[in-house]
């Protein structure tokens, strides 16, 4: 499969794109929806957390020799995630989120990293990526419903 371990400075840039706002989270507080101090889910934090961990160090350090894809259809894919969970976090922001919006913002940087993973030919970290997506998704929704 040609993979190796270096440093990929194109998969650093996909990976801090979606933290941006997730910044002004902790520095900001919000007025959105407020999460319950009552952690009944602590196998799937871990799992989740784990994968996360996981694939972030896969889209960073994990290269595969290959020509990377034609950018045009997985960029405009990723710069139009990457736009609407900017505009969901503005929502959250401004105290307008609902479940709807939050399912929404845990789904998008997903897609958005599985095509960033797919124009990268980084298929491995797919594996690690879909799973945190699901357990975030069901995390979220546990959380916010």
């Amino acid at each position: 499969m040609n993979y190796h371990l270096g440093f990929s400075f194109k998969g650093f840039m996909v990976f801090l794109l979606p933290m941006i706002p997730n910044i002004f989270y902790f520095l900001i507080p919000t007025s959105g929806a407020s999460r319950s101090n009552i952690n009944s889910h602590i196998v799937l934090d871990v799992l989740e957390h784990g994968s996360q961990a996981l694939f972030f160090f896969m889209i960073i350090f994990v290269i595969r020799k290959q020509i990377y894809k034609n950018i045009c259809p997985y960029t405009v894919g990723m710069a139009i995630m990457l736009l609407f969970y900017y505009v969901f976090w503005i929502f959250c922001f401004t105290g307008e989120s609902n479940i709807i919006i939050l399912l929404a913002m845990a789904v998008l940087p997903v897609i958005y990293f599985i095509l960033a993973e797919i124009w990268l030919n980084n298929y491995l970290s797919i594996i690690p990526t879909a799973l945190f997506g699901i357990i975030h998704v069901i995390i979220t929704y546990l959380d916010f419903s």
